[in-house]
């Protein structure tokens, strides 16, 4: 970590992973000056269950901020604004006056609406597609907001007065974080709801009758690289612009670069395969389609994802031979979706906390032959995010 220079501008970052969240300071170098971090627990009552305290979200978060701050001794006058990079998918829904959850964050893993995605899927799948780039699968917010409404009676309660509220992990801090509870979250966080034309880059009636959601429950979704709303200044000691708020993949992918066939493998809770494609929409059969970060007309990206690598590789720790044959695994599973991008990398980028140790490197560069670049930390979700702020902030 860098020593800071108070005539410097820094970027404060929030990054709220699956496992453990992480918080920030970055100089206009991006070169990081302090980070603050603790773990996340998950619990699961039955089978194909996660879920998260929203609470501990919050406290969590807030901790982290103030710590990173007080580490980094740099002056409020020297900071530029916060970023905010997250979990996507992971679906919280609160009362609009109380600001209290009726029901635990449902986490992007959890699989309770399988049975449900099977059946919506033979008559609107096609839909469902065309318009979001995804499928219907119990790993995107509606399945999990429609479980909550049919299962949780404060909910129906709630809605039925026009109280209820939905968002994402990014959104419930916005909520809480902001001055003025403002119901806001971003498009690349949005495009992961199902419910989120992301030709468009607006909410679709036809999605939302899909899965039988009011409109009225969800935020307004802005671009990446917006003004938000300024941090409660009882947060980290000072009040704040937020200037950027982005889903964790498409973060680390702007990380890696915004050219067309940039190219970015992250290892971390789940290991995920990405290429920019610009702003031509395509799908593919092996991929599922995201949004991407963009000032002005819609950018897209391929996305595949390979899950539970994160625990393969943390049972793997302290055993040489059992660690390189979990990444030997990965390598080949991620070479095979390689091999179906539209655009043959020149380069991977890889990032992410199973990169640590440089194993993962030589590893997928003996089995793709390709060149692997590693990313300049193993946390390419709050770089890109740090990158956002810091161009945002010079625009």
């Amino acid at each position: 970590m860098t020593s800071p220079d108070k005539a410097k501008k820094y970027s404060l970052v929030l990054d709220i992973g699956t496992s453990g969240i992480k918080a920030f300071v970055f100089d206009e170098h991006l070169n990081v000056v302090s980070r603050a971090h603790k773990a996340l627990s998950r619990f699961s009552e039955h089978i194909d269950w996660t879920e998260q305290k929203p609470e501990d979200l919050l406290q969590i978060s807030a901790e982290l901020l103030k710590e990173a701050v007080a580490k980094s001794g740099i002056p409020e006058e020297s900071f530029i604004g916060l970023g905010i990079t997250n979990q996507r998918e992971t679906t919280i829904l609160w009362d609009r006056d109380s600001g209290k959850p009726v029901y635990p964050a449902i986490v992007w893993e959890d699989v309770r609406t399988k049975e449900y995605c099977q059946t919506l899927h033979k008559d609107f799948g096609i839909l469902v597609r065309e318009k979001t780039g995804l499928s219907i699968d119990p790993y995107f917010s509606a399945p999990k907001i429609r479980w909550i409404l049919d299962n949780v009676k404060e909910a129906r309660e709630l809605l039925g007065l026009g109280r209820l509220v939905f968002g994402t992990v990014d959104s419930w801090i916005l909520w809480n974080f902001l001055q003025g509870e403002k119901h806001l979250t971003d498009q690349t966080n949005a495009s992961r709801t199902l419910l989120f034309n992301i030709k468009e880059t607006k909410w679709d009636k036809e999605l939302l009758d899909v899965f039988q959601i009011p409109k009225e429950i969800l935020p307004e979704a802005h671009p990446s690289q917006s003004f938000f709303g300024n941090l409660k200044s009882d947060i980290v000691g000072f009040s704040l612009p937020v200037i950027a708020v982005c889903g964790d993949q498409q973060s680390s992918l702007f990380a890696a670069g915004t050219d067309v066939g940039t190219t970015k493998v992250t290892f971390g809770t789940g290991t995920f395969v990405s290429q920019v494609l610009g702003s031509d929409f395509l799908l593919s059969d092996k991929f599922f389609t995201m949004l991407i970060p963009s000032k002005d007309r819609p950018r897209y990206a391929l996305e595949a994802k390979i899950n539970s690598s994160g625990k393969k590789i943390e049972n793997a720790l302290g055993e040489p031979e059992k660690l390189q044959a979990v990444y030997k695994e990965l390598a080949k599973q991620v070479n095979e979706y390689i091999q179906y991008l539209p655009h043959v990398p020149k380069e991977i980028t890889i990032d992410g906390g199973g990169t640590r140790d440089g194993l993962a490197a030589s590893i997928l560069a003996d089995i793709t032959r390709l060149p692997i670049k590693s990313q300049t930390i193993f946390d390419g979700t709050a770089l890109g995010v740090a990158m956002m702020v810091r161009e945002n902030s010079l625009n």
